[in-house]
């Protein structure tokens, strides 16, 4: 089940930055989306209220606010990232690099342990992850963007795990995460960051609107997922998304090279072990 969960969440995780990189400005597009995320995350937690289920605990909230300083610079730094390199590439490289950092800490201090099987999956998907990161292309801009992201997603993912893990519902910790992460946006961005913030949502586009939508589920489905599982284990299944991201780029005019083409290979062949190791 949890396996089912996370690969839907990775598909619907590309589709909701492949919408995005599609708007006419995709900085602001994803800064709309996920403001929107928050919105349909947080009716979904008042229902769940509503019910007499879900909610937070203390410890759960302050996690929370500590996954949302997080989310507030990935979110910042992603849609940078998608104006200055193709879609694939970029991807790759921040949940690559992101991948390195989760698993260690997971280990030392969240007592997650890998079977042989699980390793062996964990190793061919950061290989796949490296090899698809090393496309021709890349300018350095986008590369230290991607970096950048990498490290704001170790944050939030983190932060989403142990706010679950002392009893948030996964609806309330996404919608305080969220609505947080687009508060500190709007308060340290300055007036024109407000101004612009406004005209993107009076003049949302279609594009955006779904994109918000899948943001939303992608987002849910994941943290229902890491309720379940380990920390490391569902991230780097989550990294599958990649062969998404570059399925898609494709299909928006980005053609995916050998090196993308054998990245997206491998990571398929870890995400397989890593299911089987389940």
């Amino acid at each position: 089940m949890v396996f089912a969960l996370v690969l839907v969440s990775a598909f619907l995780h590309a589709a909701w930055n492949a919408l995005a990189k599609r708007a006419r400005d995709p900085a602001w597009a994803v800064h709309v989306a996920v403001a929107l995320s928050g919105a349909i995350a947080a009716l979904i937690a008042g229902g769940e209220l509503v019910l007499g289920r879900g909610g937070l605990t203390w410890v759960a909230l302050a996690w929370s606010l500590f996954a949302g300083l997080f989310e507030s610079r990935y979110f910042h730094v992603l849609g940078r990232a998608l104006v200055s390199g193709p879609l694939a590439p970029v991807y790759t490289l921040s949940r690559g690099a992101a991948a390195l950092l989760i698993w260690p800490v997971s280990v030392a201090f969240l007592d997650e342990r890998l079977s042989t099987l699980g390793m062996l999956g964990t190793g061919l998907i950061l290989a796949g992850l490296i090899a698809a990161g090393l496309a021709r292309g890349m300018h350095r801009v986008a590369v230290r963007l991607g970096l950048e992201c990498a490290l704001a997603i170790a944050g939030y993912h983190f932060g989403y795990k142990l706010a679950l893990d002392a009893g948030g519902s996964p609806a309330a910790v996404f919608t305080l995460s969220i609505g947080w992460a687009t508060f500190l946006n709007l308060a340290t961005g300055g007036s024109e960051f407000r101004a612009s913030f406004t005209r993107a949502v009076r003049g949302i586009e279609r594009t955006t609107l779904f994109a918000g939508v899948v943001c939303a589920a992608s987002f849910l489905l994941f943290m229902t997922a890491l309720a379940r599982g380990g920390a490391g284990w569902v991230f780097t299944l989550r990294n599958t998304s990649v062969l998404f991201a570059t399925g898609l780029g494709a299909l928006a005019g980005e053609p995916p090279g050998r090196r993308q083409l054998l990245g997206a290979a491998l990571v398929c062949s870890g995400a397989i072990a890593l299911g089987l190791e389940r």
